[in-house]
């Protein structure tokens, strides 16, 4: 709980992580530069003190940029016999010591402004330190701003690495307060479709899709909330129809994304890929963790229109 009364100092802290991260990334490339050119001492003393100005404009701009949230589009075809459905996905939204209430009012407007049918959280909805767990008071404002999102056919939430234990009262309490429906490794069966929802093995148990398949209604699409993106090709192998995850954040921050897609592949990395007749939708997040920052990427609500 003493992380959680100290979370301005963390603020600050991340912020300053940044500054040093970007300061030392600019100034090692003028020192390569000052070398190679043999840059004079005094116009060398010069940069540095411009470059560390950058460096400040660059975090600062990154801070800023890391309040907003913009929509992604995409159009599914999965054969809805003549009907759609809106879905408004996201993920990664880590509340904690970054992301608080008025993030989450911000995504609550941009969510209901959809109008959606149908809103899915596709895992880590709290931050890896669980210490907003521990206070009441601001988990229930939260809640109430949740409860503000309509969608037709109710919001679903899968867990995420972030995420604590699936019996976590107090998690649970707080999902439950927030009128969103967690789908630990169950299947739903909607109106034109079924939702089958993987929970991610990093602190939970996980079903295969081979167990989930037994609760699927093999005559009707099936859509896949599955916080990893690593768990696309068992989804791909089962033959679901269309799979939403997260968890990569599209590297939040340059250069980690060069980082990050060489780890996960260019497949698994972000956006809209297909396998065969499976579509897979990887969200950048609508929060972000560790450094409040957003440089290169930003938060987002997929705006999926499936037919």
């Amino acid at each position: 709980m003493e992380k959680w009364r100290n979370k301005k100092l963390e603020m600050l802290m991340g912020i300053y992580s940044c500054f040093f991260i970007y300061d030392f990334m600019i100034l090692l490339l003028w020192w390569i530069f000052s070398a190679l050119f043999m840059v004079s001492g005094k116009a060398q003393a010069m940069g540095v003190f411009v470059l560390d100005i950058l460096a400040v404009i660059i975090v600062a701009l990154g801070y800023l940029h890391a309040k907003k949230i913009k929509y992604t589009a995409y159009s599914i075809p999965l054969g809805l016999r003549g009907n759609t459905c809106r879905i408004a996905m996201m993920s990664d939204i880590h509340l904690g010591v970054f992301v608080g209430e008025k993030h989450i009012q911000n995504i609550v407007d941009k969510v209901n402004r959809l109008e959606p049918d149908l809103v899915v959280i596709c895992g880590d909805i709290i931050d890896v330190n669980n210490h907003i767990l521990e206070d009441d008071e601001v988990l229930g404002r939260i809640s109430s701003l949740f409860c503000k999102i309509k969608a037709k056919k109710g919001v679903f939430v899968v867990l995420g690495n972030h995420d604590p234990k699936a019996d976590n009262k107090k998690f649970a309490d707080f999902l439950r307060a927030s009128n969103i429906q967690l789908l630990h490794n169950q299947v739903i069966q909607l109106e034109d479709f079924c939702l089958a929802g993987r929970t991610d093995a990093s602190n939970n148990c996980r079903s295969s899709m081979e167990s989930l398949a037994k609760e699927i209604n093999s005559s009707l699409p099936v859509i896949v909330l599955d916080h990893n993106p690593s768990g696309i090709p068992e989804a791909v192998e089962f033959g679901a129809d269309l799979v939403l995850s997260g968890h990569t954040h599209k590297g939040q921050f340059f250069p980690v994304t060069y980082f990050t897609k060489l780890a996960n592949g260019k497949h698994y990395f972000y956006g809209h890929e297909q396998f065969g007749k499976t579509h897979a939708i990887i969200s950048s997040g609508a929060g972000f963790f560790q450094l409040p920052v957003r440089i290169g990427t930003s938060n987002e609500i997929a705006d999926i229109h499936i037919s």
